[in-house]
């Protein structure tokens, strides 16, 4: 009976340590579990507000736009305040803004440039037959071909800017260099009509009035001989006529030193 007694104590007692066993395993995991938890937070703490001073740093994305509207309403205000003035120390700064507002852009010259560096822009410059498939430097150096075959009939002297050209009815009217077009419409103020004009890679101009109808369009690229257009109708003399000039430098000088008609 002693025996059995003792035996049921020592089972008790060996529950009894395993239960306080077990008890302190959870106590000690508690805390390393509080303690990772919390740092676990404060890594994302650091993280979110790091998160937010980057952002805050960079700013929103339409700060930049704003700032670019802002720059140009305050260079624009500027500009008008200059122009109201009448200092004449502010002479010089007003013909230069007033030259930079009037100088054409060298559309042709710069094309040319990003051709050599960089190869034809397939998106502006469509590979056809209207496009000019030569090198662009040849093309400045080639002689200026006719614009179509006729007689003057209004010479440079008596018109002051350009010539008048007769030729057969329903002549077409061809580009006498390669480059690009600037320029496509009426010029009734002129009494040209409708008139295309070309600026090629020298920064020259070549302009074509009195057209019947017009082939291209603005910015197109071309080359020699491309159609511009065909001749309107002289009723009087039953023949074509159109207008041609040349420009150099912004001003127009006499085709017929670089051309020769019949």
């Amino acid at each position: 009976m002693s025996d059995r007694l003792n035996k049921v104590r020592r089972e008790l007692e060996k529950k009894r340590r395993q239960i306080d066993s077990s008890r302190k395993g959870r106590e000690r995991a508690i805390p390393l579990l509080m303690n990772r938890h919390e740092e676990s937070r404060e890594d994302f703490d650091v993280y979110v507000h790091q998160e937010k001073e980057e952002r805050e740093h960079r700013g929103k994305p339409g700060d930049f736009l704003v700032f670019r509207i802002m720059t140009a309403v305050c260079l624009a205000l500027v500009i008008a305040i200059l122009f109201k003035s009448n200092s004449p120390q502010l002479d010089g700064m007003k013909a230069f803004i007033t030259d930079a507002y009037e100088q054409e852009l060298q559309f042709a010259a710069i094309a040319n440039w990003y051709e050599n560096q960089f190869g034809r822009p397939l998106a502006l410059v469509p590979v056809n037959q209207e496009v000019a498939q030569g090198d662009p430097e040849e093309q400045v150096e080639m002689v200026y071909a006719l614009p179509a075959a006729g007689t003057i009939r209004e010479d440079f002297q008596q018109n002051g800017s350009g010539i008048l050209i007769e030729t057969g009815l329903e002549a077409e009217v061809e580009a006498v260099k390669g480059g690009y077009v600037i320029s496509v419409g009426e010029r009734e103020e002129e009494n040209l009509g409708k008139t295309v004009v070309v600026q090629h890679y020298d920064g020259t101009e070549s302009l074509y009035g009195m057209l019947d109808d017009i082939g291209v369009k603005m910015y197109d690229h071309i080359q020699a001989g491309a159609k511009i257009g065909t001749v309107s109708i002289n009723e009087e003399a039953q023949k074509g006529i159109f207008y041609f000039a040349l420009k150099k430098d912004e001003h127009y000088i006499d085709p017929t030193d670089v051309l020769s008609f019949e």
